[in-house]
């Protein structure tokens, strides 16, 4: 794995949240898929998550081309080798982008309003890591799985923080169950209840055993350790 892509466990400090992050770590395994990673996959990777949050959708090749001074067939090849890494997700048939983590075409539910741009989530981790991934503060406007009940949270100090959560009862759910593609497995079982008690009911519904329990801190922890690295310095970089 090239140096610098691990988690930043130094932001986990709860027992609760250290578990959840090393059994997402585990299940994914994150620390694998950069074996072999290259300069033109990190190039496009990043250019990827800018472009995202700059225009609040996923850029089309082209763009990405301008934006790195690569070919599109350069674009094409780093696209596809992120795919398989499940680094970006790509439409099967016409194989654009339609998601690279933390965010989804899909209405997933969880929209991060990041500035004037409103991006859709993949899950509650994802988006509450989101704002440390840019450096920015951030509203999410979600719902509890359960019942549907509107939940938002507001980040502070660049998106390092919780600033306020409504309700203040408001806890995540971390489901630990990977299937080859995060954003069609692991990511459906992370999600907002409004309280306790729905979530326990959900899990009783759902036979979700496997996960944990977070507070939002707990699951702000877990995202900014996985996020924040991801636009961080290159190793060697000025």
């Amino acid at each position: 794995m090239e140096a610098g892509f691990a988690p930043d466990w130094s932001v986990v400090g709860s027992a609760a949240a250290r578990d959840a992050l090393a059994a997402i770590v585990e299940a994914v395994g994150m620390e694998r898929r950069w074996d072999g990673y290259d300069a033109d996959q990190d190039t496009v990777r990043r250019a990827t998550l800018d472009l995202y949050g700059c225009e609040g959708r996923a850029p089309a090749r082209a763009e990405l081309a301008d934006a790195t001074g690569l070919d599109v067939a350069a674009v094409s090849t780093a696209l596809a080798r992120l795919k398989a890494r499940d680094m970006v997700v790509l439409d099967p048939e016409t194989a654009e982008i339609t998601g690279a983590y933390p965010f989804t075409e899909r209405d997933t539910g969880h929209r991060v309003h990041l500035g004037s741009r409103v991006l859709n989530a993949m899950c509650a981790v994802d988006a509450l890591g989101a704002g440390a991934m840019y450096g920015r503060d951030v509203a999410i406007d979600s719902a509890c799985r359960h019942c549907g009940a509107p939940i938002r949270l507001t980040t502070r100090d660049n998106g390092a923080a919780l600033e306020d959560i409504s309700p203040p009862e408001t806890v995540v759910w971390a489901g630990i169950r990977y299937e080859g593609q995060a954003a069609g497995s692991l990511c459906t079982v992370i999600a907002f209840f409004c309280a306790d008690a729905h979530l326990d009911a959900w899990r009783a519904e759902n036979s979700e055993a496997n996960g944990f329990r977070l507070s939002p801190d707990e699951a702000m922890q877990v995202g900014k350790a996985i996020f924040a690295p991801l636009l961080a310095p290159a190793t060697g970089s000025d």
